[in-house]
């Protein structure tokens, strides 16, 4: 009688372990994915590092239009930049125009920045950004909604002489950005935003070079399935569980 009040014991703890490891794994498994374009008007700010040649900051902020998906109307990214290369460059016109190409990245040490600076990281703090040392990025609006990331991506600067047309230069790059969470809808969220901008440089060197950025979403946020849901297989072990109980007892009154 004893071994067999264990055996249906031990049934159904197997069968309630069973149940729990199903509905946990559902939720694991579970998430939703959102793909959208936004363009933006942007400012981009690329700024030297002083005592490091070749080393720069970069800040670019963009604003669109108030029907924005998820109400993402703004960005802005702060990150560290390093000269890749540079030459000069005749076209078949005749025109000259020195041509730099740029690195950018969230994180200096991939650019074997020494010493960066500290400004980089106090904006992204006062953005709000989470783990400041790691994330460049924040996407944002008026609702709860946002989304961080960190950039790379790399740029080519074009400069050409006065009397040039496009005097006194162009900048265009793209790259992706590492989504590495959010808010509001967009909790836990990950995936990548791929993006492309031109700017076309001020004459006031000191100024904000304006430009359109196209930034492409691919966002995956992780999604609990519903309470009612959970109910169900909880209802469903509690019924199984009943039906093992009640076939052991009647091999137990037989056996006696």
């Amino acid at each position: 009688m004893l071994h067999s009040q264990i055996k249906w014991v031990m049934a159904v703890a197997l069968t309630s372990a069973v149940f729990g490891s199903n509905i946990q794994s559902v939720k694991a498994q579970t998430s939703v994915n959102n793909e959208f374009e936004i363009t933006y008007d942007a400012l981009t700010v690329i700024a030297p590092i002083e005592n490091q040649p070749g080393f720069f900051t970069a800040n670019i902020a963009g604003t669109s239009q108030d029907n924005s998906p998820f109400g993402l109307t703004k960005f802005e990214s702060n990150a560290f930049g390093k000269l890749v290369s540079q030459e000069t460059v005749t076209d078949e016109n005749g025109n000259i125009s020195e041509v730099q190409k740029l690195e950018f990245n969230a994180n200096p040490d991939i650019l074997g920045l020494a010493n960066p600076p500290q400004s980089i990281i106090d904006r992204r703090i006062e953005l709000g950004i989470p783990n400041p040392e790691e994330n460049s990025d924040i996407y944002f609006g008026d609702s709860g909604n946002k989304l961080f990331g960190q950039a790379a991506d790399q740029a080519t600067l074009n400069l050409f002489p006065p009397g040039s047309p496009d005097f006194p230069g162009t900048i265009r790059g793209g790259g992706i950005i590492t989504i590495t969470g959010g808010t509001g809808i967009f909790e836990n969220a990950s995936g990548e935003i791929t993006f492309e901008q031109s700017d076309r440089l001020p004459e006031d060197p000191t100024a904000p070079a304006l430009g359109k950025a196209t930034l492409k979403f691919t966002v995956q946020t992780p999604q609990q399935v519903p309470e009612s849901a959970n109910g169900f297989g909880l209802a469903m072990g509690i019924v199984g569980t009943s039906l093992i109980v009640r076939q052991n007892r009647r091999q137990a009154r037989f056996k006696q």
